[in-house]
């Protein structure tokens, strides 16, 4: 008898394994996650897991918020700790114009009950001390109750639960094909074998692309790297997770352990899938972060690594059911933010999929929305060049997104 799946999830990273797991809980038979390599081997594993509700925009932020509380649920929800700690976020801010464009983003977040706050350049220094003295900081935008999450350790734990309730993980499983026939999926090959399933789920990262393909569809995901150094532990210093606003100088934060977490990005990084790091980003990240904290010069380097952001033209991702190829569905796209909205956009996806309803807070997330659209020259490699703009309005969303 050939081999047949309830639905067969390509990609078994944070997405995908969370999808598992809320799947198997909703009652669907058999669940299959075919990874190429092995589960958390792509941008889950290599990541910094900023899980933060201070977004840019209006839906975003709902959104955002949702997914924190789904991770001050996760731990009681897969019986795990996944070490989620509320840092709190500071973006620095280095222009009058900077910070006059986030009095609305301010009354925004308050409107939605993120109690983010306006900091001065003086407040931004006594809240900060460590930064070089005289740093021309124009001031900051914090919210306190922003959050960080030990990414392997919600990867380790959504893969215990997901085999603990039945779904299958089947590693250094690379899919080859896609069978499409009356218009509508029927199954997937892995070389000479093939599985039999009427719904095929594309979350496989930086490699979505290529999975889409073999669906014939096309998508205008790109695969970005993006470089970490992490040093040898000290004593607690720096409370917040910290990012300057002009993304291609750079963020750092510390770890539970006492270590520096930061990444500088380069504006010249090519696309395409690449995760080894280099001594360039090390250079430069050295540079630019012990320019902008002294004492962060003493501290020995220990180890970096490189992940892949997997970005569309609108940094937002696709998630649901393809009109194209119905049973083809996109959980890809997270442009930097698949640990803060995997676990909880999985969810809402399991809904979609038993129910057949599309929940309201997936609808910007169209995976059709960039059909018959000119992309050409569409990426953006300065993650917030979008917001000096005005938003632009997404097909079927009724809301004007920037991000």
């Amino acid at each position: 008898m050939a081999e047949a799946a309830d639905v067969v999830i390509v990609g078994g990273g944070i997405a995908g394994l969370a999808l598992a797991v809320e799947l198997r809980r909703r009652g669907l038979g058999r669940v299959l996650i075919l990874e190429q390599s092995y589960v958390g081997s792509g941008a889950s594993g290599r990541n910094v897991g900023r899980i933060r509700a201070m977004q840019l925009t209006e839906d975003l932020t709902r959104l955002a918020l949702a997914c924190q509380a789904k991770y001050e649920r996760m731990g009681d929800e897969l019986g795990f700790n996944v070490l989620f700690w509320r840092a709190g976020y500071l973006w620095l801010l280095y222009e009058a114009a900077e910070a006059a464009r986030m009095r609305s983003i301010l009354e925004m977040h308050h409107r939605l009950g993120v109690r983010s706050e306006l900091l001065g350049p003086e407040e931004v220094c006594r809240l900060v001390p460590h930064l070089r003295p005289g740093e021309p900081v124009a001031g900051g935008m914090i919210h306190a109750r922003d959050g960080i999450i030990h990414h392997d350790a919600a990867v380790w734990a959504y893969f215990e639960t997901a085999g603990r309730l039945g779904a299958e993980v089947r590693q250094g499983a690379r899919v080859t094909g896609i069978d499409v026939a009356g218009g509508r999926v029927r199954g997937v090959s892995l070389g000479p074998e093939s599985i039999a399933t009427p719904r095929v789920v594309n979350a496989a990262g930086a490699w979505a692309e290529a999975v889409a393909r073999l669906a014939g569809l096309s998508i205008p995901n790109q695969p970005l790297r993006r470089e970490v150094l992490v040093t040898a532990p000290v004593k607690p210093f720096l409370h917040l997770a910290l990012t300057f606003y002009r993304p291609t100088e750079g963020w750092f934060n510390q770890t539970l352990r006492g270590e520096v977490v930061a990444g500088v990005v380069d504006p010249d990084e090519p696309p395409g899938v690449n995760s080894a790091s280099s001594f360039e980003f090390l250079s430069r990240a050295a540079t630019l972060l012990v320019r902008k904290m002294p004492a962060l010069a003493h501290l020995p380097v220990i180890r970096q690594w490189a992940g892949m952001y997997d970005v569309t033209p609108d940094h937002l991702p696709l998630v649901g059911e393809s009109r194209r190829v119905p049973g083809f569905y996109q959980a890809n796209g997270w442009s930097g933010r698949g640990m803060l909205l995997a676990p909880y956009c999985m969810e809402l996806l399991a809904d979609e999929i038993i129910t057949g309803h599309r929940p309201e807070l997936l609808r910007p997330f169209d995976p059709d929305r960039f059909v018959s659209r000119d992309l050409s020259g569409a990426l953006e490699r300065d993650y917030y060049e979008r917001y000096q703009r005005q938003p632009s309005s997404l097909p079927g969303t009724g809301q004007n997104l920037q991000e």
